[in-house]
């Protein structure tokens, strides 16, 4: 695996990060991919590594190498090259901070680069600037694509009817945003949404064109992701948790925007009410600090426990009875589905995909986002019914095996973008 930086006056042969000189793959870049294969430009800006680039990792792995060859332009922190450091045959990465700024920039790095299919991959709505689409046009790329893991906020509407609120909503930010989003959409082939909100929400709020505005949901593994007793008892034995006692399981980014200072505070009212319930909580971030010392505070010393990033979640998972989320904002959560295909019945927050992977009392529970008292009270009801949830267990895993196989949803990507 290469990793090439590119700067705005990059020219001839490029460093990669093992200090080596990349001639192999900079002719790849610069000039045509090897035996005739099409060059795929994956364009990311992300803030680390969570579910948009599992998918993204899941994908490669299925392209077919004698067709395209792939590449991972990445604009936000390095987030890809220990996960393909191992295997040599996955894509290049490119490292560039300098071109991304301005039209002409996007524009000349494209256009010296010619790849033939480029897919902007959105963590936010607006992860990138409106004329990057224009730009790879402009460029002569031929096949130009999008694909959002978030559903995007509504835009705030503009009351009253002053002189100064009659402009702002004839020239204002709404305004400005819905025009350049749909200025961006039109050079498109198509956008491709990870949820049916998502899509409902950019083609009404944000003016994309619905013909070509997709619903493609996210899948995973149900060979890989399956329960296990054996790992059940031997990660309960490494925490001191006993086969019998109740263990919820999340699994998320340590952010503001995951919501786990709502989960803390559901778990201290659950444990005030007399239950008896224990906590997983695998991931990292910015907030880890402020979340382990919350949870100190509220005495949950022996009932939480932060596991840490894990490469390899699914241990963790298959210890679980039941999995939460009580995220503020979701795309199409792919942790949830992964819990599923391993037997968990699911509480999670009615925001993004959430509920079309979830049904209410079928596959687990959906409370209200931000609500303590709701998530609070479908954890007990988790603890206290033990054959209701068995029969979610079951309906889970049927759900994810019938409608979020991962390789059905990948054919459907590749199905898009390689027409």
């Amino acid at each position: 695996m290469s990793f090439i930086e590119i700067g705005e006056n990059s020219h001839g042969p490029v460093q990669s990060k093992s200090g080596e000189i990349a001639q192999n793959r900079l002719i790849q870049v610069h000039g045509q991919s090897p035996s005739g294969c099409r060059k795929l430009f994956f364009v990311t800006n992300t803030d680390g590594f969570g579910g948009m680039e599992i998918h993204l990792l899941e994908l490669i792995k299925r392209l077919p190498r004698s067709e395209v060859q792939p590449f991972i332009l990445q604009l936000g922190v390095e987030a890809y090259s220990d996960y393909l450091a191992e295997n040599h045959s996955l894509p290049v990465i490119i490292r560039s901070e300098k071109f991304r700024d301005s039209l002409w920039n996007w524009f000349r790095f494209l256009r010296r680069n010619r790849p033939d299919i480029v897919v902007f991959l959105n963590g936010w709505v607006r992860s990138f600037p409106w004329y990057a689409s224009l730009a790879a046009y402009l460029a002569g790329v031929p096949k130009r694509f999008a694909i959002f893991h978030t559903t995007a906020e509504p835009l705030a509407k503009v009351k009253g009817w002053s002189i100064t609120d009659i402009l702002r909503r004839m020239i204002g930010g709404r305004r400005r945003t819905r025009l350049l989003s749909s200025v961006s959409a039109y050079f498109f082939n198509a956008a491709i949404c990870v949820s049916k909100r998502g899509r409902n929400r950019l083609v009404n709020d944000y003016r994309f064109p619905p013909k070509k505005t997709i619903t493609i949901q996210n899948g995973v593994s149900t060979s890989e992701f399956v329960p296990s007793e054996s790992n059940r008892a031997s990660r309960r034995a490494k925490l001191g948790i006993g086969s019998e006692e109740f263990l919820l399981v999340c699994v998320a980014r340590l952010s503001m925007l995951k919501g786990l200072d709502i989960l803390l505070l559901a778990l201290a009212q659950v444990l005030r009410q007399g239950l008896s319930c224990k906590c997983i909580i695998v991931g990292d971030g910015p907030f880890r600090k402020s979340l382990v010392e919350q949870a100190e505070a509220l005495g949950l010393d022996g009932h939480v426990f932060f596991e840490g990033f894990q490469k390899d979640v699914r241990p963790f998972l298959q210890s679980g009875d039941a999995f939460v989320l009580t995220s503020h904002s979701e795309g199409f959560s792919l942790s949830i589905i992964e819990a599923m295909a391993c037997g968990l019945p699911c509480v999670v927050t009615n925001v993004g995909g959430n509920a079309e992977a979830v049904d209410h009392m079928v596959h687990g529970l959906i409370v209200a986002p931000g609500s303590v008292e709701q998530t609070a009270d479908a954890i007990s009801y988790m603890v206290t019914h033990p054959k209701e949830r068995a029969e979610m267990s079951r309906m889970a895993q049927s759900r994810v095996s019938e409608a979020f196989d991962v390789e059905a949803r990948m054919a459907e990507i590749k199905r898009v973008i390689l027409s």
